[in-house]
């Protein structure tokens, strides 16, 4: 028997060291994930019916709450990983959503994997790509840029971009990983906004701060980000 959620919080709360995490990694991969349904199901099928447990056990095995694949739930997963340094993990799980929403023959939906639908529809929680995996989040008013990126992420010329707005400003975060290294074997060289140059701190995220932010003006400013 084993449920994501308890997975999820236990990696997220820094309960979970290491050797566990890599047991719990192991362990949702064999008896929770199936690439064809979108990825980790929210638990095994238990074989019994607790009516008085609530939604989860009210419904068939693979429905809803019972076992089904929630994105809610996989994108936390995917979250804490890459906040605990497993980002070829993470990317797993993000990627089986993706892969599983786009196939339209298997989604019958249009595309998009949002955490959840808010009462009018929109997507909401999208956070996970930005913050993680391409690392760029608010920390103490400054902008942190911490990329998380996969080798395979990158395009022909070694580049990925994001675009975000922070601090009211509008940014372009261009990367660029000339040797396409991977996440781990990559250390942040050098990071300019605008002809300045940005403060790394151990090689493995710059610093954009609400200073030079406050000091941009109206448009799109451009930040880019050398990776060897």
């Amino acid at each position: 028997r084993m449920m994501l959620t308890g997975q999820v919080f236990a990696i997220m709360g820094k309960v979970a060291e290491d050797p566990q995490i890599r047991s719990i990694i192991k362990s949702a991969d064999h008896y929770l994930y199936e690439k064809e349904i979108g990825g980790y199901r929210l638990n095994t099928d238990f074989h019994e019916l607790k009516f008085d447990l609530g939604r989860m056990f009210g419904f068939a095995y693979g429905e809803k709450e019972n076992g089904a694949v929630f994105s809610h739930m996989a994108v936390m997963y995917g979250n804490a990983l890459y906040r605990r340094g497993y980002a070829k993990e993470g990317w797993k799980v993000l990627k089986s959503l993706s892969d599983t929403a786009l196939d339209f023959d298997t989604s019958r939906i249009y595309p998009g994997i949002p955490e959840y639908f808010r009462s009018d529809g929109r997507g909401r929680y999208m956070l996970t790509m930005v913050t993680q995996v391409f690392g760029v989040r608010g920390e103490g008013g400054d902008l942190i840029i911490a990329p998380k990126l996969l080798a395979e992420q990158f395009d022909s010329q070694g580049k990925a971009s994001i675009q975000i707005s922070f601090a009211n400003k509008t940014l372009e975060v261009i990367f660029e990983n000339a040797d396409r290294k991977d996440y781990g074997d990559y250390t942040l060289a050098s990071a300019v906004c605008e002809g300045r140059e940005l403060p790394i701190a151990d090689g493995s995220y710059g610093v954009l701060s609400r200073k030079v932010l406050d000091d941009l003006g109206d448009g799109i400013h451009s930040v880019t980000i050398k990776l060897i």
